[in-house]
């Protein structure tokens, strides 16, 4: 899965992309460098979660990039309350692969439950690692696995630790020059994310199963935190502030997949 991690000319481009994520001035080019710096590793699917509070419930703003999106849309409306996988890293504090190694977990029905319908989504097995920051802020990047995918050796798993604790450094450092992220909703990150792909309100309502009104209302409290006035610099601030990812970035990292796995790559369905 993971290139040959010793050769003397991986090790020199694995160095040169954690530089790149070190010298990333805006939230786009991070998840860019970050995701060219997991690519080296074998992964081109993963999500990140911050910052990571008390409760699962509040405060948590999570970053998908190549994870189904059935996946991400129930996460966002009820996986993540019980999702134990940040709260494990913060205890690990080191990468770690899942399921395989949470035999010694405790794990309530709750959260056995959220690795069950996980699976069911095509998210059943990855590598997790929790990543620090100043001022005590911490946040999470998880990386999707292939089931039959063989473990990742321990010097990979080091530097996937690497590139998450890169990457939330450099991230911190960003958001302490620009504004504050805003804080949204697990329902409004869902409208936003179909604002970004020109989808109408009726639209979205189709899409989410909810009535146009309270699309309208989501709209109206998001474009209230952004500051914005219109859907079109909505769109724009959020992708500055990687809130969401573009489009065309998202066919990038399902190409890469679908040549990995022998298949076509998949028809923009946008």
């Amino acid at each position: 899965m993971a290139m040959p991690a010793q050769r003397p000319d991986v090790v020199e481009e694995f160095s040169s992309r954690l530089a790149a994520i070190d010298a990333c001035d805006s939230v786009i080019a991070l998840r860019e460098a970050t995701m060219s710096a997991l690519a080296l590793l074998g992964f081109t699917a993963a999500c990140f979660i911050a910052p990571l509070t008390r409760d699962p419930r509040v405060g948590r703003s999570m970053t998908n990039i190549g994870l189904p999106w059935t996946w991400e849309k129930q996460y966002r409306a009820r996986l993540h309350a019980i999702d134990p996988l940040p709260d494990i890293a913060l205890r690990r504090l080191s990468a770690f692969v899942w399921p395989d190694d949470l035999k010694d977990e405790k794990l309530s029905k709750a959260q056995q439950r959220f690795f069950q319908a996980s699976a069911q989504l095509g998210v059943a097995r990855g590598v997790a690692t929790a990543c620090f920051g100043p001022e005590g802020r911490s946040g999470f990047l998880g990386a999707l696995l292939a089931l039959d995918a063989p473990r990742p050796d321990q010097l990979t798993l080091q530097r996937f630790h690497a590139v998450g604790q890169t990457s939330f450094q450099s991230y911190c450092r960003m958001v302490k020059r620009m504004q504050d992220i805003p804080q949204l909703s697990n329902r409004e990150m869902e409208v936003l994310h179909w604002i970004g792909r020109g989808k109408s309100n009726s639209v979205i309502a189709e899409i989410l199963g909810i009535s146009p009104s309270s699309v309208d209302v989501y709209v109206r409290r998001i474009f209230a935190k952004l500051g914005v006035s219109d859907r079109t610099t909505a769109s724009v601030k959020a992708y500055s502030l990687g809130l969401i990812i573009t489009p065309d970035y998202e066919k990038f990292v399902a190409e890469i997949d679908a040549q990995d796995a022998g298949r076509d790559p998949p028809q923009d369905a946008n």
